[in-house]
């Protein structure tokens, strides 16, 4: 290799999402319906008082698990959604996530969205639709 010439390096990272621990979500439940539209709190395996810590765990492991695969670009999995559908919708500001209406599935077959509490609409804030700052999905290269 002539002296100038520098090593090209290509940055490798893991495109998607990394899969879900089968203790933080049920495979299961997941696959007897289309991908949710709205908020799908019953696929979670914790009890809702514990899911953020163990999203957290969950988000960890598989940060590991990319660096000790040698990823140069690691992502924190998206171990926080139940979809990519849902997950986008519900972090839209204005979106009713708890009072869901009806909507057409894939299959062209209207469906009524599962409300995921008993809030009323009166007791939900109102809010403009502009999307959220914050992404899902973070990706931090290592040096």
């Amino acid at each position: 290799m002539p002296p100038q010439a520098a090593e090209t390096r290509i940055p490798t990272s893991l495109v998607g999402s990394y899969a879900q621990p089968s203790w933080l979500l049920d495979r299961d439940k997941l696959r007897e319906r289309f991908p949710p539209r709205v908020r799908a709190r019953e696929l979670w395996r914790v009890d809702p008082a514990f899911i953020e810590e163990a999203q957290d765990d969950a988000t960890r492991l598989a940060i590991l698990d990319q660096e000790r695969a040698g990823l140069d670009i690691v992502t924190d999995g998206e171990m926080r959604r139940e979809s990519y559908s849902n997950r986008f919708a519900t972090a839209l500001e204005g979106v009713d996530v708890d009072n869901p209406g009806t909507a057409l599935d894939r299959s062209g077959t209207r469906t009524r969205c599962r409300a995921s509490s008993a809030r009323s609409p009166a007791a939900t804030p109102s809010r403009s639709a502009t999307p959220s700052s914050s992404s899902p999905t973070r990706a931090a290269r290592r040096r």
